[in-house]
């Protein structure tokens, strides 16, 4: 009789589990790694959970999960491998126009890729394909927000980098977007009032950009593969439910959020870190003055650096008593003995060997939390897109210096090196930061894991979203408040200059008198 119970008992458990599971799509066209290393434990976690996971990804990446459904783009690599081919990746660093020109080619044809892929097509075609949320990352591509119409699905975002403007927008948080451009390059970072006033001009010059640029294009995709009209797609924009972030309140950056948009700072760490191997491991033990790790974050970095550059960390690295390892996909001749370099880097595990004194990196925010979480300091050497912001924070909490590549001298690294090695507050600082990033009641995969389920049990979010709509520009901005004090002082202005001209009157009257 126990026996039948708990039977029934395990059937029911069973049962229930096998009714809470939902079907999940999952887009991310990206052919690099970094984005996938925050998908794919989230992915492979809901799965194990008994969720149905198909994602439409690259065919180089990311490796195939076990019990999930990938569907692969091969246009999707082609396009990505001939911008790395060629001379345009210099262009996409060079400013924030050509940046804002190259990244909205790319987003239309990753987005017509997907959409017009065989796969994909044949997938929209089944009717009896059913899901229960899309997934995907909080670009420009919002044609394939399409696809949350199509399914009757809300959606859910993930973002590999910090937060922006853009996606304040789509959870509904009217934050001071003023404070968080999408692309930083031209950005000023000091709080004074003029900086204030061309901050402002510049994100409204982005909001311009997507608005004629982006926008467009993204709206004929929508129509030839969903024939959605434009006036669609602001209703479509406000399906977000849960944005997952990458970022956490103790990198340096706290800010009020809605409820919405959850801190999963951290989430790659729950994958095993790859173990260092005998050669290496023996250059970290034995490093008698310490090591100074340095990597420029993508294998794509290290050709595009020029060559004045190079030599200047290589004069600079020959002159410290520290071991240098440094991670690069080329070889480098003339090196001094205290170099040992790396093609592909245990990062992680590097990071966390007690003898590692500094990290030197180009300020990729996986690698910031990798530094945060294993307590090493940082020397920032940002090239483009968000590391600016990155170091900069990274700076403000007492963890990093940074340079400017384009005016560092082998003198001034070579002293800021010194500097931080020989500073106990660089490396005090490092530990507290790191005992706060991790102080947290749940682990970031489990906090991610447990709000896309809560997306999946609520599939309507208004009560998560500020409409944005619905707070008047006067009250948003507090201009009533304004125009109240404007009237305040206007009046005090009218009254001053009336009594001051009663005054000039009497006394000239007085004059005329005695005259």
């Amino acid at each position: 009789m126990r026996l039948g119970s708990a039977w029934l008992a395990l059937s029911l458990l069973l049962f229930l589990e096998l009714a809470r599971a939902a079907n999940i799509l999952a887009v991310f066209p990206y052919r690099f790694s970094s984005p996938f290393k925050l998908v794919s434990p989230l992915m492979r976690a809901l799965t194990q959970r008994g969720h149905k996971v198909t994602m439409i990804t690259p065919v180089s990446m990311p490796s195939d999960i076990e019990g999930v459904r990938h569907i692969r783009v091969p246009m999707l690599d082609i396009q990505t491998q001939e911008i790395m081919n060629s001379d345009v990746f210099m262009e996409f660093i060079s400013s924030k126009w050509s940046e804002g020109r190259l990244t909205s080619m790319s987003l239309y044809n990753m987005s017509h890729a997907i959409l017009s892929d065989s796969a994909v097509q044949q997938m929209l075609r089944n009717r009896s394909e059913k899901f229960d949320i899309i997934t995907l990352e909080t670009i420009h591509m919002d044609s394939l927000f399409g696809l949350a119409e199509f399914y009757d699905a809300p959606l859910m975002g993930m973002s590999a980098v910090s937060i922006n403007w853009a996606v304040d927008y789509f959870a509904g948080n009217p934050s001071p977007s003023v404070y968080e451009p999408i692309s930083p390059a031209g950005y000023l970072w000091d709080n004074s009032l003029l900086s204030r006033w061309y901050n402002w001009i510049y994100i409204t010059e982005e909001q311009l950009i997507e608005t004629m640029i982006y926008r467009p294009a993204q709206l004929r995709l929508l129509k030839q593969f969903f024939g959605y009209p434009p006036e669609m797609l602001g209703d479509l924009r406000a399906r977000f439910s849960v944005i997952l972030m990458n970022t956490h309140f103790s990198l340096g950056r706290v800010r009020a959020n809605v409820p919405n948009i959850i801190e999963v700072a951290g989430l790659h760490l729950s994958e095993p870190p790859e173990p260092c191997d005998k050669e290496l491991q023996r250059i970290l033990d034995e490093a008698e003055h310490g090591v100074i790790y340095f990597s420029m974050g993508m294998e794509i970095m290290v050709r595009f650096l020029p060559e004045k550059l190079q030599q200047q960390l290589l004069d600079t690295f020959a002159q410290l008593e520290q071991r240098i390892v440094w991670k690069r996909e080329m070889e480098l001749p003339n090196k001094s003995d205290n170099i040992y370099t790396i093609h592909q880097s245990p990062q992680r595990q590097v990071l966390t060997h007690p003898n590692v004194k500094l990290f030197i990196t180009n300020g990729g925010l996986l690698s910031i939390i990798e530094a945060v979480h294993s307590g090493v300091p940082m020397l920032g050497l940002p090239v483009f897109f968000d590391q600016f912001g990155n170091m900069r924070r990274m700076q403000k909490v007492g963890v990093a210096e940074s340079l400017d590549i384009n005016t560092m001298t082998v003198d001034a690294l070579t002293t800021t090196i010194r500097s931080m090695l020989e500073d106990p507050r660089y490396a005090r600082k490092a530990k507290e930061l790191s005992q706060c990033f991790k102080d947290r009641p749940m682990s970031p995969l489990e906090t991610a894991v447990w709000w896309t389920e809560y997306a999946l049990r609520h599939k309507n979010v208004s009560h998560m979203r500020m409409n944005i709509e619905e707070v008047p520009l006067m009250r948003y901005y507090s201009l009533d408040n304004l125009l109240l004090l404007s009237l305040h002082f206007g009046i005090m202005a009218v009254v001053v200059i009336f009594l001051g001209f009663m005054l000039f009157k009497i006394i000239q009257d007085r004059q005329q008198l005695l005259h």
